[in-house]
């Protein structure tokens, strides 16, 4: 049976799964940090807002994994003391000042607009319908009216599903250092 759950109603072993589905989904930017998984899972695992994300399960597997913000909060707040523990002092220090300032700060002023600030689905089902099921659950079971959310322009299949799913591109914002990476262009994009 297929459902999606708030992470705070799952048991340790599907946290765990969902945690692991968003590293691999994440991972080409989240190796900057580190390249051991592990240590990801480690930093991450409880820096989310448990209320705020969801698992998308298939058997009572999580295989999907959602993070939402409002105007008020993002689904994460990391922790300092993990990240000086796990990466060693000061490099620990500068990837948390890194990744608080780009991660914490809400996306949307706008008490009306969700934003996903994070969707990935296990790499075995990518292209199934997870990241649908995803969507159709914010939009149908939340009841989200205006939902948006960033992607890169070279991750041409996420667009394609975006599209798909009655989202717009509202803005393209040029960074450097994304394109640098081969990422491309970040793109806003908007459904209502």
């Amino acid at each position: 049976m297929d459902e999606i759950k708030k992470l705070s109603e799952l048991n340790e072993e599907q946290v765990d799964q969902s945690i692991h589905v968003f590293i691999e989904g994440f991972y080409d930017v989240m190796s900057s940090i580190s390249k051991d998984k592990d240590k990801l899972h480690r930093l991450f695992k409880n820096s989310f807002d448990y209320g705020m994300t969801y698992a998308y399960l298939q058997d009572e597997e999580a295989v999907g994994f959602l993070g939402l913000g409002d105007y008020r909060k993002r689904p994460i707040k990391l922790d300092v003391d993990i990240f000086m523990e796990i990466l060693s002092g000061f490099a620990g220090k500068v990837s948390y000042k890194a990744m608080s300032s780009a991660m914490e700060k809400p996306n949307v002023s706008n008490p009306e607009v969700i934003y996903i600030d994070y969707i990935a689905t296990a790499p075995e089902l990518r292209g199934k319908g997870v990241g649908t099921k995803l969507i159709s659950y914010i939009r149908d079971v939340l009841g989200y009216k205006i939902i948006e959310l960033e992607v890169f322009s070279k991750n041409t299949g996420a667009i394609r599903l975006y599209e798909r799913e009655g989202f717009k591109v509202k803005t393209k914002k040029t960074d450097i250092l994304m394109i640098l990476q081969g990422k491309g262009r970040r793109i806003l994009m908007r459904y209502e």
